[in-house]
């Protein structure tokens, strides 16, 4: 008789523990799903704060995913031999944020590029998949496409024309997907370094500015082998070239630079 009292009464214990234990998570749930409502409305309100400083600036907002650039950032030399290091500069930047690319897959969208006349997103993920490519290349490169981020070949616009106003891109509908974010960034970044690489004389003692570069999240764009990469080159490079770049990050260690690429960031801002 005393065991099952004793035992009625720990099942009694247990049924109101369980019982507690979901309300606490019913509680959590909907103080979660309370916070995900202010963040999207957060959300709302920092995109509405953007485009009226974009009206009172006259900057042209875009919202990647959302909106697409009027620019191509892939595109062919006239002469075969600088367009085979054309294709391979952007399948070795392609693969810079995509650790999980391969020699061989570089290779696969490295000859793939080289075959285009009018190399563009759409045309590269087609040629690729016709020339049997089924893996991770494949998959980067029809990422980019169906996130429709570029405009085509036929479609894009010069670069003077893009950046003859104040621009802003935003880059948060790609989330979590920092890769992909990093990307799409780099190969803004490459385009405009390819298209704007000529050295502006001094005047008067005075270096022209054709533009001055912002870039936030700037970590995100140093290539995991603790080189400098990409962002080393626009740093050394672009006050020259009549845009200086402003690189803002929450993360500085990830700018200590190592190896025969290694650039030290904080003497190129002197």
């Amino acid at each position: 008789m005393q065991q099952n009292t004793a035992a009625f009464k720990r099942g009694t214990e247990l049924h109101e523990k369980r019982g507690g234990l979901i309300a606490d998570r019913d509680r959590l749930s909907k103080r979660l799903k309370d916070v995900e409502a202010e963040i999207d409305q957060k959300e709302v309100e920092l995109a509405d704060l953007k485009r009226q400083e974009s009206t009172q600036t006259g900057a042209n907002y875009v919202r990647l995913i959302q909106q697409d650039l009027p620019i191509n950032p892939l595109y062919r030399h006239p002469n075969p031999t600088q367009n085979a290091q054309v294709a391979y500069e952007i399948a070795s930047l392609i693969r810079c944020f995509a650790p999980q690319l391969g020699a061989k897959q570089e290779r696969n969208i490295c000859d793939a590029y080289q075959r285009l006349d009018a190399p563009d997103f759409p045309a590269l993920a087609m040629e690729s998949e016709q020339s049997g490519a089924n893996g991770v290349d494949l998959a980067i490169v029809q990422k980019i496409d169906r996130f429709n981020l570029f405009a085509s070949a036929q479609t894009a616009i010069r670069p003077e024309e893009w950046l003859a106003g104040s621009l802003v891109v935003d880059f948060k509908e790609f989330r979590n997907d920092t890769d992909t974010k990093a990307l799409a960034a780099a190969l803004i970044l490459n385009f405009l370094m390819k298209k704007l690489d000529q050295n502006l004389a001094v005047k008067g003692g005075i270096q022209p500015l054709k533009m001055v570069l912002f870039v936030d999240e700037a970590h995100l764009l140093l290539p995991k082998e603790g080189k400098a990469g990409l962002l080393g080159s626009l740093a050394r490079q672009g006050r020259s070239w009549g845009f200086p770049v402003w690189l803002a990050s929450q993360d500085a260690d990830a700018f200590i630079t190592s190896g025969n690429n290694a650039t030290n960031f904080a003497e190129l801002a002197e």
